[in-house]
């Protein structure tokens, strides 16, 4: 993630890309929105291309060794993100994708904007509730992160077994061991080659929480 100091002493140079990579005709609202009156016609654009495009510079930002090569990835992951969500202006995807990476430049502000607009198309979507539960955790939010993480395993990523392993991590931060254990042992079945999920089982099975006072307490 990028440092506000380091992002302050690069900033000529995001803006020159800005410039580069941002023309008036399709701005983007991530801070840059005195360019969006100028109007495009996008209706001959591939956007399964765009989208392709989008996600390989999104994925070259997160592995960049460097600050400086992740924002420049970041910045043309947000301009085909950006041109994804005029081509198809009722998906989700590119709303949460655009409120992703201004999650990952600390633009709290911006990525909550977006991740509200893809609920405003989609409120029950996965894919929008599990990375809204990640925008909380990262933050300390826990209760609200196991809303969305919740409300995403409920309605398509039950078998996914990141949502699963993180349901079982959450609930044992919140101190629910039971169910802690129990998505645990669901995400060793979907997946019994990933990470030593058995040992974790078995500490948890050694607490012998069920008999502490402290726990029939956090339960009721």
């Amino acid at each position: 993630m990028i440092s506000r100091e380091k992002f302050a002493a690069s900033f000529p140079l995001v803006l020159m890309l800005i410039f580069c990579l941002y023309p008036p005709s399709c701005a983007i609202d991530s801070g840059y929105s005195q360019y969006g009156n100028f109007v495009t016609d996008y209706s001959g654009i591939n956007g399964e291309r765009v989208r392709k495009e989008g996600d390989a510079y999104f994925v070259k930002a997160y592995d960049s060794p460097t600050e400086s090569e992740q924002e420049q990835y970041y910045i043309k992951a947000l301009h085909k993100y950006y041109i994804l969500s005029q081509v198809y202006p009722a998906d989700y995807y590119a709303y949460v994708q655009l409120a992703r990476i201004n999650d990952e430049r600390d633009n709290d502000k911006l990525a909550k904007r977006y991740y509200y607009h893809a609920f405003n198309l989609d409120k029950h979507n996965p894919y929008t509730n599990f990375y809204f539960a990640e925008f909380h955790v990262k933050r300390g939010m826990f209760h609200k992160a196991l809303k969305y993480y919740l409300e995403a395993y409920n309605n398509g990523y039950k078998e996914n077994y990141v949502t699963n392993l993180k349901l079982a991590e959450l609930y044992e931060k919140l101190g629910d061991m039971e169910k802690a254990k129990s998505f645990y042992e669901s995400a060793y079945k979907l997946d019994p080659g990933a990470g030593n999920l058995v040992d974790k089982i078995d500490s948890i099975k050694s607490l012998n929480y069920t008999n502490h006072e402290y726990y029939h307490r956090i339960r009721e």
